[in-house]
């Protein structure tokens, strides 16, 4: 008897496996979308999935379907925007990459989704989801500096990635370590993180920061590990208690 138990028992979890697996590679997550054009727009549904996305619309001129490696980047404006940059070179634009906007109609897009395609998206993601309760290795306040203006937050460093985390959540990034190619402390109060992420004018995007406390040698080393060998594994020696750098 406990052994016809265990067997039942067994293929019930077996069962479980199998189809667990196959509903975790076959998710998928639509949204009813209006793609704008550089003249009007059209509208039809975003399929974000295992093997890449999907646009479908009844305009069939727009329709696209993209594996992962043939976006250059993903960029999550807000839970209501978002735009696909692709290696297909836009029309008189002196063959800049071109990419598709779009404007989430139905549901917001989530942080699950960001998760998601952190997973399958070797190429930097635009995110504004950063927010975590982890806490982080370091910390310190900055202003994030633009060509017209800037936006207050604060720049967080965990083991496995930077983030900025902006009072405007637009305004807010995500790096994994594999996604920054350097970076720079000008002086004591003047931070830059050059990204991979595609520029218009320029290869890759820059980011730089006025720091409002210094950046202790500890923060620094730290990160400059992680940037120089981005597949350096965490250390048991790293601080846990989320140090704020203190001036």
């Amino acid at each position: 008897m406990n052994g016809m138990l265990l067997k039942v028992m067994s293929s019930i979890a077996l069962s479980m496996l199998v189809f667990g697996g196959r509903d975790a590679l076959a998710r998928e997550f639509k949204y009813r979308v209006e793609h704008d054009h550089t003249i009007g727009s059209c509208k039809g549904e975003l399929i974000i999935s295992q093997a890449g996305v999907e646009y479908q619309t009844s305009k069939k001129e727009h329709t696209r379907k993209w594996s992962y490696t043939d976006i250059e980047m993903i960029k999550l404006r807000s839970p209501r925007k978002l735009a696909i940059l692709t290696y297909e070179s836009a029309r008189m634009t002196l063959g800049r990459d071109r990419a598709f906007e779009f404007k989430v109609l139905d549901k917001e897009v989530t942080k699950e989704v960001s998760d998601f395609l952190l997973k399958r998206v070797e190429r930097p993601l635009a995110t504004m989801f950063v927010a975590s309760e982890e806490k982080p290795q370091y910390a310190i306040p900055v202003r994030h500096r633009r060509s017209f203006g800037g936006d207050q937050g604060t720049l967080k460093v965990y083991a496995d990635r930077m983030v900025y985390e902006s009072q405007k959540p637009e305004s807010s990034r995500y790096w994994r370590w594999s996604d920054i190619k350097s970076f720079s402390l000008i002086d004591r109060y003047e931070f830059s993180i050059t990204t991979f992420e595609p520029k218009l004018g320029g290869p890759t995007k820059t980011f730089n920061f006025d720091l409002k406390e210094q950046v202790n040698d500890a923060m620094y080393d730290y990160v400059w590990a992680r940037v120089y060998r981005p597949t350096l594994p965490a250390s048991p020696d790293d601080n846990r208690d989320g140090q704020r750098v203190q001036p």
